[in-house]
């Protein structure tokens, strides 16, 4: 008997570590993100202690291998989100998270025992899944950053809501303006162009979600400047 309960609770605890429970954090977005995915960072400091038991819940959860593809998408960017709200509150308020030395690499988010960056999440954990539309649902607090979604991403709607966040972002003029002579895109294409194979590669992606005009080879791409400042209400 002992040992039908203890591989019971085996496959319990199994179970639970595959299942995150958003309503919390879904929650907490839908309350203090705007329909335009502006933070209102004055609310959030009225809830921080709602928003520490979020980024807690989810330093408790750890991704294994049995964990497909899109759910790690979805914790981990969920993971980052929360945490980068956080870090701007801790310093909130400043007009950019700039203003916080090293912002991105302090070592300060507890997970699996130690302590890890944003840059850890993004760079050594997402960028490792191989899809570029990551940078496109990450959040980065600034005016060109991609908006924050208002709700959590989920395991059975992340592919699509990857694909719709690439595309509101590309669609979206002050971030980039797309045209088939002349493209100004944003800063991330050249940061993360070693997430795209080959110019070739960025090209198909571009026009894969872009909703209008189309580049091309010929197509003379320009780099907008990357506005750092905290994406305010509007």
């Amino acid at each position: 008997m002992k040992s039908i309960l203890s591989l019971l609770l085996l496959v319990c605890l199994s179970g639970f570590s595959q299942t995150i429970d958003l309503t919390a954090y879904d929650k907490f977005l839908k309350d203090h993100v705007s329909s335009k995915g502006v933070v209102d960072f004055d609310k959030v400091l009225e809830n921080i202690d709602e928003l520490h038991e979020i980024t807690r819940s989810f330093s408790k959860i750890s991704p294994n291998n049995g964990w497909s593809i899109s759910e790690k998408k979805a914790y981990w960017i969920n993971f980052y989100n929360a945490n980068v709200i956080k870090l701007l509150a801790k310093h909130y308020p400043i007009k950019s998270i700039n203003y916080v030395q090293n912002a991105f690499s302090i070592k300060d988010i507890d997970y699996a025992g130690s302590k890890i960056s944003l840059d850890d999440v993004e760079h050594d954990i997402l960028r490792k899944l191989e899809d570029p539309r990551i940078h496109f649902a990450l959040y980065s607090t600034a005016m060109s950053s991609p908006i924050l979604k208002r709700t959590a991403y989920e395991n059975d709607s992340v592919e699509r809501d990857l694909g719709l966040a690439t595309s509101n972002f590309l669609n979206d003029p002050t971030k980039n303006k797309i045209g088939s002579s002349l493209s100004k895109l944003s800063k991330i294409f050249q940061w993360y162009s070693d997430d795209f194979a080959n110019l070739k590669d960025m090209i198909s992606f571009i026009n894969k979600h872009s909703g209008g005009a189309k580049i091309n080879a010929k197509t003379k791409v320009l780099y907008m400047d990357y506005d750092w400042n905290l994406h305010r209400k509007i």
